[in-house]
């Protein structure tokens, strides 16, 4: 019988060391290495590979009827202890119609031997508190969530990464390395096998980085916005088409610039008033030092009345790209130019 259940990734951690699992998890959150990772950890622990056929059943949910799912918990496993059932992409709190009057039933119930997996992948996870399934989960399942890792933690995975392929790289140039490439640990993947291999030293470089990392759209935006303070207009512009040819859409570009420069305000307001950079990062929702450092050291650059004049022109942009059936590159270059002339 499993043990009383602890809500968090946590329990499910000390699941796997103890070999004591829950009946019932709920695997979600933005972080999907993390996620793949302790699934994977999840059936190997559970399921021997020469009986997977009987003893591990995954469910696509858009598919998953009533029945198949209630046969899949009521049969026995072969030749093992428990069963895994896994089931992607199921909103649990608002099922299908057919699902009403068994679902619960079925989840209050769970037997022993059977250990049920809501995995979310490209369904968000959504939970109703005010609802009778919340309060039956609450109860029975352990709520596994797979948050983007905190700035340390991130750097001292990616540092482990570097050093198992026989390379290193120092705190400052991690930093800025996942200034560039973001806090993604699926896209951090790639990006530590594309440094590495481009590095011809022990030591990863800042000059490894930008020759062959990709970098996230944040990062890209910064490169926008000091082009205008700049202005550097054509500079600007070229920026805005190289986003446009890797599909970014307008409106997320500009969706990202609003954003920039709302941070850029809030930098400067904590400037004047003297705050400090924990402050700063809880008022920015960013959890990277070295994001803060550079965001303030951008806002000393500007005035306090400049940054409200380019949050107006942003704001009035981005309502006129989401309701305007005008060409919207057009828009964001004349909002850029708009920004760039005040300076």
């Amino acid at each position: 019988m499993a043990t009383k259940k602890i809500k968090g990734s946590e329990q499910l951690k000390n699941d796997l060391k103890t070999q004591n699992f829950q009946n019932l998890y709920i695997f979600y959150g933005e972080e999907d290495y993390l996620k793949n990772y302790y699934l994977h950890a999840l059936k190997t622990a559970l399921v021997q590979e020469d009986f997977a056929e009987f003893n591990l059943i995954e469910f696509d949910g858009k598919n998953l009827t009533p029945e198949a799912l209630t046969e899949a918990v009521e049969g026995y496993p072969a030749f093992a202890e428990r069963k895994l059932v896994i089931v992607r992409d199921f909103d649990v709190y608002k099922p299908p119609a057919a699902f009403q009057t068994i679902l619960m039933d079925l989840l209050q119930d769970l037997p022993d031997y059977i250990c049920l997996v809501f995995y979310y992948d490209t369904l968000p996870f959504k939970a109703d508190k005010r609802t009778k399934m919340h309060s039956l989960l609450g109860k029975t399942a352990c709520f596994a969530e797979f948050s983007h890792l905190e700035e340390r933690e991130l750097m001292a995975w990616v540092r482990r990464r570097i050093r198992a392929l026989d390379k290193d790289i120092d705190a400052d140039t991690c930093a800025y390395f996942l200034f560039l490439c973001g806090n993604s640990m699926t896209n951090l993947i790639t990006e530590i096998e594309k440094v590495t291999a481009h590095s011809t030293l022990h030591e990863i470089k800042r000059y490894n980085i930008d020759e062959v990392c990709t970098r996230v759209l944040d990062a890209v935006i910064f490169d926008l916005t000091d082009a205008i303070t700049q202005k550097r207009f054509e500079k600007a512009i070229a920026i805005v088409g190289d986003l446009l040819a890797q599909k970014n859409s307008e409106v997320a570009i500009f969706s990202a610039v609003l954003r920039h420069i709302q941070r850029l305000y809030a930098a400067k307001l904590s400037q004047q008033s003297h705050g400090n950079s924990k402050e700063l990062l809880t008022l920015i929702g960013s959890n990277s030092s070295f994001y803060a450092q550079k965001l303030t050291s951008a806002a000393r650059g500007v005035s306090l009345a400049w940054l409200r004049e380019a949050v107006r022109i942003c704001g009035e942009t981005d309502a006129a790209l989401k309701s305007s059936a005008a060409d919207k590159q057009k828009i964001i270059e004349l909002a850029l130019l708009q920004m760039a002339s005040t300076i």
